[in-house]
């Protein structure tokens, strides 16, 4: 399981995602719902997501922050900004093309920003599957590299996915 967390705080249209600790796909079935009920809603004005006290970051959390920055700049026009403060983890997000969607800032501000932690859902295969999906599908849309790099996972996942529809419509009928 993972050693991480997300926190999220909004006020007055601005959104605001810590990412704390080790984070990986099993903490994101939660951001990726809200990132959701966030496209809906029609005053957003903006969003940061604090990486300041992230120590790993996997790509699927890559391809939901990405997600995020493209659906900010689609929907409401937003450019969001991306805080870091580990070389690691700025070239990481760099090299995956977030810089294309995020304002990338290396930042030491207050690590006491008054976020809450998201809580952790039941998490279904099928929910795993698909968050992990969507976000590699993500990732690739942003540049070639990535297109290249996680066009085998997602064929992979694909497939499986396809299985599972299949066995759950069989199921139904």
């Amino acid at each position: 399981m993972s050693t991480g967390h997300v926190e999220y705080a909004s006020l007055d249209g601005t959104h605001i995602f810590k990412l704390i600790g080790e984070v990986r796909a099993q903490s994101c079935i939660s951001l990726d719902k809200l990132l959701n009920r966030i496209e809906q809603q029609k005053n957003v004005v903006g969003a940061i997501v604090d990486l300041t006290r992230t120590t790993f970051i996997d790509s699927t959390v890559l391809g939901i922050l990405a997600k995020l920055g493209l659906k900010l700049k689609q929907t409401h026009h937003i450019q969001a900004v991306m805080l870091s403060t580990n070389p690691d983890i700025s070239t990481l997000a760099n090299s995956m093309g977030l810089g294309q969607v995020f304002v990338i800032l290396n930042y030491c501000g207050d690590p006491n920003v008054c976020t809450l932690e998201l809580t952790e859902e039941h998490i279904t295969h099928n929910a795993m599957l698909t968050t992990v999906l969507d976000a590699h599908k993500t990732l690739m849309r942003l540049n070639e590299n990535n297109q290249n790099m996680f066009e085998p996972l997602v064929k992979q996942l694909q497939k499986e996915q396809d299985t599972l529809d299949q066995a759950c419509t069989k199921q139904n009928a």
